[in-house]
C-alpha cells in the first residue's frame, strides 16, 4: 500500500497532524489505533527536538527509567499519541496535552473526550485512542520464536493454547484487558508482521503504519480483527 495513502478520513500528514488547516472531519467514532517505529527515537537530535513535548509528569517518569531502550520506547510512545491525538480532534500538536499517571497509564488532559493507551514490543510502539464508554487498552507483543509462552498462559490464565500465536494472543489480550481496566468494552485481536496485537475498545479500530522520522503521511493498515469475550477476572488479578 504506497505511503501517500491517509488513514481514513484524516487526510493528514504526520508533521502537520492537527494543523489549523486541517479538516475538522477526522474520524471520530472509531477507535484508531497507530503503530511506529522506536529507532528514531534513540538518535540524540530526535531526542533533543522531541523531550520538550512531554509534560512535567511525561518527563519525571522518563528520568526514572535507566534503559536507553525502554526510554526511547516511552519517548517514540508520547510522541505517537500526541500526532494520533492531534489528527483525530483537528488540532495542532503542541495543543495536545498529555499526563502520566501515577501507575505509568497515559491521560489525554486535551483533547477531551479521547481514552488513551500504549503500549510498546523491542522495536514497536503502539497508540490506541477511543471515544467509546469503557476504558481503552492496547497491549502488542513480538511473538518470539524461543519463549515459553505456552506455559507462560498456562500457569497465568489457566488457558491451554491450541498454538505459539493462540497463546501470545491471549496473552496480549490479557495485558489490553488489565490496562483498560473492569468495563463493557470488548476485545479485539489481530496478528501483524510477526506482532501479536490486542484492542480493548468499543469497537475494531481502524489502523495505521506512521513514520516518526519523516513527513509522509499516515499509512492505512488492513488488519483482520477478531472479536473475543473479555477473560474471567480472576485471570486479571495479578496484572499491572
Amino acid at each position: 500500500m504506497p505511503w501517500r495513502e491517509r488513514v481514513p478520513q484524516m487526510n493528514t500528514p504526520v508533521s502537520n497532524a492537527g494543523s489549523k488547516s486541517t479538516t475538522k472531519t477526522a474520524a471520530k467514532t472509531s477507535p484508531l489505533l497507530w503503530l511506529a517505529d522506536v529507532a528514531p527515537a534513540a538518535r540524540p537530535d530526535w531526542i533533543e527536538q522531541h523531550e520538550g513535548w512531554l509534560s512535567a509528569s511525561e518527563q519525571a517518569r522518563l528520568l526514572r527509567i535507566a534503559r536507553a531502550e525502554r526510554r526511547a520506547q516511552l519517548l517514540a510512545g508520547h510522541v505517537l499519541l500526541r500526532h494520533l491525538a492531534a489528527a483525530c480532534a483537528g488540532v495542532a500538536v503542541h495543543e495536545v496535552n498529555v499526563r502520566s499517571q501515577s501507575d505509568g497509564r497515559p491521560e489525554l488532559v486535551a483533547p477531551l473526550g479521547w481514552r488513551p493507551s500504549l503500549a510498546h514490543s523491542k522495536q514497536w510502539v503502539a497508540a490506541l485512542l477511543d471515544m467509546g464508554a469503557g476504558g481503552a487498552g492496547v497491549d502488542i507483543e513480538l511473538m518470539h520464536p524461543g519463549r515459553q509462552i505456552e506455559s507462560i498462559v498456562k500457569l497465568a490464565c489457566g488457558i491451554e493454547a491450541e498454538s505459539r500465536e493462540h497463546a501470545y494472543l491471549v496473552w496480549a489480550q490479557r495485558e489490553a484487558e488489565i490496562k483498560a481496566g473492569p468495563g463493557g468494552a470488548g476485545v479485539w485481536v489481530a496478528t501483524w508482521s510477526g506482532l501479536a496485537l490486542a484492542v480493548c475498545a468499543s469497537t475494531s479500530p481502524m489502523a495505521a503504519l506512521v513514520d516518526l522520522e519523516t513527513q509522509m503521511p499516515a499509512r492505512t493498515l488492513t488488519l483482520t480483527w477478531s472479536y473475543r469475550p473479555r477473560l474471567p477476572v480472576a485471570l486479571l488479578a495479578d496484572g499491572h
